[in-house]
């Protein structure tokens, strides 16, 4: 009897102390847009999908060991047809066949005042099509950028539903202000860290492996500026 009342009362306590670490995690709302014309892009892009992929940063924006550092909140969506007569003209870059600029990105994010398109209490995450003089439109590159503590990502549509190398947790890893890891060697079906990219001429590898003690330090860090910056009028 004893021992079960003891089970009984570690169990309760080991729950306590899980959810009040569970308590402390931070907690950031994701705003979507859909800044592509392309009609198979927005067949993809639907809000059931957009809704996925917080939970797909839910559950592999995470520490080596798998426990979670930040968690992230579905707030709203965007549809193409919901802005595509903003006069925000970072909507136009969702098209574009220039060159990515990650300054002139930002610069057309920041003076963007259309609540559609940028929210300023949320993360703002961008699906559109990207293109290189190399690939065309086939191209599926994605950028995260933190934007001095206001950061958003853009991933190309073809890379939704974490296809292809962990695009998600991967940006937003650059969003909260992480750079790349080169990992010699790597190939394609390498185990790499999240932050893994082509170097050496290896491969990126499968970016499998959870951010290290000196990534989530980063993330923390910035999570805390991040937070601030996004509460502020």
């Amino acid at each position: 009897m004893f021992k079960l009342k003891s089970l009984t009362f570690f169990t309760i306590y080991a729950a306590q102390v899980a959810n009040a670490y569970a308590g402390d995690i931070k907690i950031f709302d994701i705003h979507f847009t859909v800044i592509t014309s392309n009609p198979t892009a927005q067949m993809i892009a639907t809000v059931d999908q957009l809704k996925e992929e917080v939970n797909i940063l839910n559950n592999y924006f995470v520490k080596e060991d798998r426990e979670p550092i930040i968690k992230f909140r579905y707030k709203s969506a965007s549809l193409y047809n919901d802005v595509k007569n903003s006069g925000c003209t970072f909507v136009s870059l969702g098209d574009t066949t220039d060159p990515y600029n990650s300054e002139g990105w930002a610069e057309k994010f920041n003076s963007c005042n259309d609540p559609k398109v940028r929210d300023r209490h949320a993360l703002n995450f961008y699906v559109y099509d990207s293109h290189t003089d190399k690939d065309g439109f086939n191209n599926m590159d994605g950028h995260g950028k933190r934007n001095s503590n206001r950061p958003y990502v853009l991933l190309d549509w073809q890379r939704l539903n974490h296809n292809i190398q962990s695009p998600e947790e991967h940006e937003m890893g650059h969003a909260f202000g992480l750079g790349h890891v080169c990992i010699p060697g790597a190939k394609i079906n390498s185990s790499t860290n999240i932050m893994a990219s082509a170097c050496t001429g290896g491969s990126g590898g499968k970016r499998d492996i959870g951010f290290n003690d000196e990534q989530v330090q980063t993330i923390m860090n910035y999570a805390s500026l991040i937070e601030a910056k996004l509460s502020q009028p």
